[in-house]
This record gives C-alpha cells, structure tokens and sequence, in this order.
C-alpha cells in the first residue's frame, strides 16, 4: 500500500486518497473507498461541501432524509452541502468500492480520516467504531463537524470545550504528528479565545 492509503480493521474501510486539498489548492478532495460487506457510516452532514459518489463495484445504499438510493457500478450521486446522510455497503457479501469527491477539498474531513483510521489500527476505537477517548471524539469534531448531525449537534458546545483543555490540545498535536502530519490544517485545531 502507498502512504496515502490508510485502513480502519474496525470498520473494514480502506480509503486511498486520490487527490487532497493541499494537492488541488483547495479545489477537492478525491479519495476511494472499499468497505468491507455491512459496512457503512453513520448519519453526517458536511456542511461547506458537496459529495459526489460514484460507485466502482459493488452497491452502495445513500440515505438523505427518507429518500433511499441503491446504486451499482457506474451510478452516481451528488450529495448537497448541508444535506444529513448515511451511506453503507449494501451487499451481504461482497465489498463495495466508490469514488468520492469533495468539492470543496477539506483538509479537516482528510485529518479526520487519517486519525480515526490511525486510533483504528492502534486499538484506540470501541467496536462500534468511535474513540475509546472522549477528548479524542472532541477533537475529530473540531476538525471535521460532520458527525455531529441531527440531534448530536447539541453536542457541539461541549466538544468545543472539551477540546480547548490544555491537555487535549496537547493530544491533538500528538495525533496529528502520530497520524496525520500530510494533513494537517493551515489553522490552529482550537482558535485561541480573545
């Protein structure tokens, strides 16, 4: 595998980053994904860009509101900004493999990626997919907000706090080093309070 593909042995995703933000200037972001039969994600909005899927092998299930997509290769979708969502590997045996493209690029979502895959690999997550660590599921909301769709945005103040502390910037520097130094954003991973 080349250094821009990472594995969750959790989740059973495999993502290969295509294109990044800092390759495009910030145009896109264009990864490949091959997940593992049951597969998916749970329900996120990306708030500042647009998500195009298009599938390569396998069928994917797209759920947007109450709308349900099943697609199969050579299908696409388009996913609007602000649009909540879950998408998974429809087959009960098969893997599924897409194309996805972000448009905007966004470094956050790339760091989000690479950490979460890292803690993966590194026995940092629960069965279930999420982090061990509370301060570590704070600071992937602060670099990508999308999990925090629907209810669990009334969550977001209390990331925010927690990732403040000085002991959980600390371990967001230590991530970032440890798993995501190719990404890593331009900006501070908390802005300093005035």
């Amino acid at each position: 595998m080349s250094e821009d593909t990472i594995t969750n042995p959790v989740t059973g995703e495999r993502v290969t980053f295509v294109e990044t933000s800092s390759d495009t200037g910030g145009a896109r972001t264009i990864a490949e994904v091959v997940v593992t039969p049951g597969g998916g994600v749970p329900r996120h909005q990306h708030a500042n860009h647009v998500e195009r899927i298009e599938v390569l092998s396998g069928v994917i299930e797209v759920v947007i509101g109450r709308a349900v997509r099943r697609l199969a290769a050579g299908e696409r979708i388009e996913i609007p900004a602000g649009s909540a969502h879950v998408w998974r590997n429809a087959s009960p045996d098969g893997q599924l493999a897409f194309r996805a493209t972000m448009t905007p690029g966004h470094p956050g979502f790339e760091l989000f990626l690479r950490v979460l895959f890292g803690l993966g690999r590194d026995g940092g997550l629960r069965p279930n997919g999420l982090p061990r660590r509370f301060s570590d599921l704070a600071l992937l909301t602060q670099w990508d907000p999308s999990v925090l769709a629907g209810p669990k945005r009334l969550l977001s103040p209390v990331m925010k706090w927690v990732a403040r502390r000085p002991s959980v910037r600390a371990r967001g520097d230590e991530l970032r080093r440890r798993y995501g130094e190719t990404t890593a954003p331009a900006t501070p991973l908390v802005q300093a309070r005035p």
